[in-house]
C-alpha cells in the first residue's frame, strides 16, 4: 500500500484555497476568517509546494459540556453518547492554552453498542460547520482538521481504536455500514505485525468502505502513534474534489494517497467526528485495565496549517 499510497500528498492545498474561502462569522468567538499565509515549503515524494492556511475555527475544552461550549463547538446532540467518560482538565502544557479533554476507556471496554463489555469508554459527538455559520467551509473543496492528543507512557493499546477525524453529510450515514449520503475520515491505532500502535485512516465513503461496509484501513503503518506523556499533533486534509487525503503527524507528512476519498464529491463537509473508543464492538478489543488519553487544540482550515 505505501508503494501506491504514498506519492502525492504535496500538491492538493493550493487550488484548495482559491476554491474556498470562508468569511467570518459571528457564531462564535473563536471563528476568524481563514487566509494563506504565503509561505510555501516543500512536501512530500513530489516537492511540491504546500499553501498554509489560517485557521477559520478554533475550539478549546475549558467548559466542555456548557451551553457556551457546545454554541463555540457548533456540536449537536445527535449522534453523542460517553459524556460521562469525557471530562475537561487542566493542562499548563496542552497546545491552546492549557485546557484538554481527558478521556476515560474502561478495562474491557468498546464502542458503545458493545453488549458484552464490563464496562464503558470513550465518548463521540459531532460539531456541525452550519450552525457556526461556516458554510463556505461545508460547500468548499478541501477542509483541515488540526489537533494535539497525548497517550500517557505504557498505554495498552489492545487490539485497536477510534480517534477524531472530519465527517460529510447526514450524521449517521458516515460510519457503522450506513453510507446512504455521509462519509468520515476518523484515524485508528491498530496492532499489525507485532506493533500495537500503527496509525491509518479509517475510511468511509458512499463508494469505498470496503467489503463489509466498515471501513476501510488506509495507510497501515505508515505512521506510529506515541504513548510517551507528551504533546504531539496530527493534520488531514481532505479534498472533496479529487477524493486525495493527506495526513501529517508532528508537521511531517506521513501519509497521502490520490482519489482514495471517492464518492464525496457532492457531499458537504460537515465538521468534526470527534470518536474514540476501543474497536470494534465487543469486549476483545478493549484494555486490561482503565487507560485514558487527552486532546487539545482543535481547529479547522481550508488549507494546511501545521
Amino acid at each position: 500500500m505505501k508503494s501506491t499510497r504514498r506519492v502525492f500528498g504535496a500538491v492538493l492545498a493550493a487550488a484548495a484555497l482559491a476554491a474556498c474561502a470562508p468569511s467570518a462569522s459571528p457564531a462564535a468567538a473563536s471563528i476568524a476568517a481563514p487566509a494563506a499565509s504565503g509561505s510555501e515549503a516543500a512536501r512530500g515524494a513530489a516537492s511540491a509546494a504546500v499553501a498554509s492556511g489560517k485557521a477559520a475555527w478554533t475550539g478549546q475544552f475549558r467548559g466542555y459540556g456548557t451551553d457556551q461550549w457546545k454554541h463555540v463547538w457548533g456540536a449537536v446532540g445527535q449522534g453523542t453518547w460517553g459524556g460521562s467518560d469525557l471530562s475537561a482538565v487542566d493542562d499548563p502544557a496542552a497546545p491552546g492554552g492549557g485546557s484538554a479533554l481527558q478521556v476515560t476507556y474502561g478495562a474491557g471496554s468498546s464502542s458503545n453498542q458493545c453488549t458484552d463489555c464490563p464496562n464503558p469508554g470513550g465518548g463521540q459527538f459531532y460539531t456541525d460547520l452550519t450552525s457556526l455559520g461556516l458554510s463556505a467551509l461545508a460547500q468548499g473543496r478541501t477542509l483541515d482538521l488540526k489537533y494535539s492528543l497525548k497517550f500517557p507512557a505504557g498505554r495498552d493499546w489492545g487490539k485497536a481504536g477510534k480517534l477524531p477525524g472530519l465527517y460529510g453529510g447526514k450524521i449517521g450515514e458516515e460510519s457503522g455500514g450506513n453510507h446512504g449520503a455521509g462519509w468520515s475520515t476518523r484515524y485508528m491505532w491498530r496492532g499489525a505485525k507485532g506493533v500495537p500502535d500503527n496509525g491509518e485512516v479509517y475510511l468511509y465513503t458512499p463508494t469505498n468502505s470496503g467489503p463489509t461496509g466498515y471501513g476501510v484501513d488506509e495507510g497501515l503503518g505508515d505512521w506510529r502513534f506515541q504513548a510517551d506523556g507528551a504533546w504531539h499533533s496530527v493534520e488531514q486534509l481532505v479534498d472533496r474534489g479529487t477524493g486525495d487525503v493527506t495526513v501529517w503527524y508532528d508537521g511531517r507528512q506521513v501519509y497521502a494517497a490520490r482519489g482514495v476519498a471517492s464518492g464525496i464529491g457532492g457531499i458537504p463537509f460537515g465538521g468534526v467526528f470527534f470518536s474514540t473508543f476501543y474497536g470494534g464492538h465487543d469486549t476483545s478489543w478493549g484494555p486490561a485495565s482503565t487507560q485514558r488519553a487527552y486532546f487539545a487544540d482543535f481547529s479547522l482550515s481550508s488549507g494546511v496549517q501545521h
